[in-house]
């Protein structure tokens, strides 16, 4: 998920654990914890290849373990120090250690769960495992679940941190964000049984069907399907389910898949694939010997030039082959304006759009 929706989580775990006891503290501690573990972004490609980012991000400093033993040592630290305040100023200091330990692994501890909750993925079992843990039921940014835990900690501050009101917060905000999560799981199960429905779908027989989240709503969703010589991509909205699906075709350039199977073969590929889940789109940009094969995660992408995918890998294309080892990141940028946003919310409640 997003920073802003990490830090709020963390902040609303952080006070709903030790409001009563360290106040506004319990919160800003949280929001720093609810952070920490996306500081990985910053060594994850340090000294290596182009793929390494996606390997390492929501590696180790997501992984199930880091909450209980770098939160414990963080919450015994913050304790020492937090002490060596209130003593100073006369202030009994007792529950201090409990109260910090709860917060840093708390905070630590919900931010790979929600980031499971993505179709990212996440090493929950990191360093021992580098299997990745992915749920479909939130986009990578979602303002409806956010919002609640602002408000919540809005309204906590206005009541005062320490007050039982505060807490009654922050605990029904942390209720109602897993239940729309577990809402989120049902929309892709409920999108699936819509898109499989689809008489168009039916009659093309797909060899594959994936359903996959897009942005900002859980409830319009990304159907893929792969066929003999095409691709297909649909939106379904769980809120118009009797809509039709608008369906775009992928056509599968021979060229461009050919080159793929060498390109997945090698290291780099073999990563690349695994962490897209399989879900790809090759195909060749440029010319001469500007050519380069692109496979786009085909999990990410939307009508308006970025069908395919909106970030992925390259390589470079030299005598009709790829270059081995040269492979590289790329993104599709796109700038999305109102129109966009505007499509974007008329298709999740079924209405028609130029664009979806």
């Amino acid at each position: 998920m997003d920073p802003v929706s990490q830090i709020a989580l963390g902040a609303a775990v952080g006070h709903a654990l030790a409001g009563r006891r360290l106040g506004g503290l319990a919160a800003a501690g949280g929001a720093l914890g609810g952070l920490i573990p996306d500081l990985d972004v910053i060594w994850s490609g340090w000294g290596r290849d182009s793929i390494a980012y996606w390997e390492l991000h929501r590696g180790v400093t997501h992984s199930l373990f880091f909450g209980p033993v770098v939160g414990t040592a963080l919450g015994w630290a913050s304790a020492k120090l937090h002490a060596r305040r209130r003593a100073a100023k006369g202030k009994p200091t007792e529950g201090l250690t409990a109260s910090w330990i709860a917060v840093w692994v708390g905070a630590l501890f919900t931010h790979p769960l929600l980031d499971t909750a993505t179709i990212y993925g996440t090493q929950l079992l990191a360093p021992f495992s580098d299997l990745r843990f992915a749920l479909p039921a939130l986009p990578i940014i979602d303002p409806v679940y956010t919002l609640p835990l602002l408000i919540a900690l809005a309204l906590a501050g206005w009541l005062g941190w320490r007050s039982r009101g505060a807490k009654r917060a922050t605990h029904a905000a942390l209720v109602l964000t897993t239940l729309y999560a577990g809402l989120g799981l049902w929309a892709n199960d409920r999108a699936e049984a819509i898109a499989l429905a689809d008489p168009a779908l039916a009659a093309r027989a797909p060899d594959e069907v994936r359903v996959t989240t897009t942005f900002l709503t859980p409830w319009l969703r990304r159907v893929t399907t792969v066929e003999d010589e095409t691709r297909h991509v649909g939106f379904v909205s769980v809120l118009a389910p009797e809509r039709p699906i608008r369906w775009f075709a992928l056509a599968k350039d021979p060229h461009a898949e050919d080159l793929a199977e060498d390109a997945l073969a090698t290291d780099q590929g073999r990563r690349y694939r695994r962490f897209a889940t399989g879900m790809i789109h090759p195909h060749l940009v440029g010319e001469g010997e500007a050519t380069r094969l692109r496979i786009g995660d085909a999990r990410y992408g939307f009508p308006n030039g970025t069908l395919g995918g909106m970030w992925g890998v390259e390589w470079p294309v030299r005598g009709g082959a790829i270059v081995p080892g040269a492979a590289e990141r790329y993104m599709q940028p796109r700038e999305a304006g109102w129109d966009d946003l505007r499509a974007l919310v008329r298709a999740t409640f079924g209405y028609e759009t130029g664009m979806f």
